[in-house]
């Protein structure tokens, strides 16, 4: 359908195009390689601070930086003899323009040449990235800042830990009855199992992200120091998939790997009994784990089981496993295999 003489009067009237340049935002820019700038709208005199009578018919290298005005001479026969009538010449990063004040800065400029009544003609729109950039660094600098924040706190809750977990220490050394003494020992494991989860975090580059592999290995390994476990008559067994969790999933976890292991070192391989500790972890397509730490000791008595348990180990692993909205479940006798299965972040997801 053809236009009609109403619409082309409108879209057609010089006042028309002019409006559009002096309100635009961006810098419009139209240069003739023989006239230099012809057309220099109220965008470009606000972003490089000339007026348009100022830069009429200077050469369009004028608002480019000194150190790349070859380059863009260059481009810009390169571009000009090309098939492309149009494109985006460059990111923000590989753009400067020249202030009047001779202050560069960066910028996204889209780049076109045409021919019209035979004259070669360059127009460029062009936005100014300058303030977006310094909203980039203030945020970059603001991650910084929490980063190093967040640090310190991993680093200050570890510490405070540690002088909970020496306090334990004391005051188990101070009991004489040997139940107390224990369950003092107990806590004070609990703690340094906690204190160990800041500690990675602190020393990692990952702050919110637990490595359970590395974690694991290290409780471990100290719960077998700390319980003076014959490794000639004990052997321990890791077979762990490299897995991360956000610190409210490895607390708990961690917990429950501290309770079972002193478990097992405890009562299945109590009066010098040889043996194999197995710990392992499997992560299925569905993003849930499963955690399995496993003895070959005479087992958990079926009258007392996981659910009718006396004790405060196993009634803590039921309560954590609650809390990381899991399930737990006990095989054997003979032997006991803890099976804990829970859901975990997907790769890359950001924990709540």
């Amino acid at each position: 359908m053809a236009d009609s003489p109403k619409k082309r009067e409108v879209t057609e009237a010089p006042e028309f195009f002019e409006r559009l340049l002096t309100i635009a935002d961006e810098a419009v820019v139209a240069a003739e390689p023989e006239r230099g700038i012809i057309l220099f709208n109220h965008g470009a005199e606000r972003i490089f601070g000339y007026q348009a009578s100022e830069v009429l018919g200077q050469p369009l290298e004028s608002l480019i930086p000194t150190r790349f005005r070859d380059s863009h001479a260059a481009k810009a026969e390169e571009f000009a003899n090309g098939e492309e009538s149009s494109r985006l010449m460059g990111r923000r990063s590989e753009v400067f323009g020249l202030r009047k004040d001779g202050e560069e800065f960066p910028a996204e400029a889209s780049i076109a040449h045409f021919q019209m009544d035979g004259r070669r003609i360059f127009a460029a729109i062009l936005r100014d990235l300058t303030r977006r950039e310094e909203r980039e660094e203030d945020l970059r600098r603001t991650v910084k800042e929490k980063d190093v924040l967040l640090r310190e706190i991993h680093h200050r809750v570890k510490n405070n830990l540690q002088v909970i977990s020496s306090l334990l220490s004391l005051q188990a050394r101070a009991m004489k009855e040997p139940l107390v003494r224990r369950a003092l020992e107990d806590s004070q494991g609990r703690v340094q199992s906690m204190a160990l989860i800041h500690e990675q975090l602190y020393n990692s580059g990952d702050l919110a992200q637990v490595d359970f592999a590395g974690y694991v290995r290290q409780l471990s390994g100290g719960l077998f120091r700390s319980f003076g476990a014959d490794p000639t008559k004990i052997e321990l067994k890791l077979d762990l998939e490299d897995v991360t969790l956000a610190i409210d999933k490895a607390v708990p976890c961690g917990l429950i790997v501290n309770e079972l292991i002193s478990n097992a070192l405890k009562y299945a391989f109590s009066d010098g009994n040889s043996g194999t500790l197995c710990i392992s972890n499997s992560v299925m397509p569905d993003h849930t784990m499963t955690l399995t730490i496993a003895d070959d000791g005479p087992g958990i008595p079926p009258e007392v089981g996981l659910w009718n348990t006396p004790t405060l180990g196993l009634r803590l692993v039921r309560m954590l496993a609650r809390q990381l909205d899991g399930e737990v479940s006990l095989a054997g006798p003979p032997g006991a295999s803890f099976c804990i299965r829970f859901a975990i972040e997907p790769p890359g997801a950001e924990s709540a």
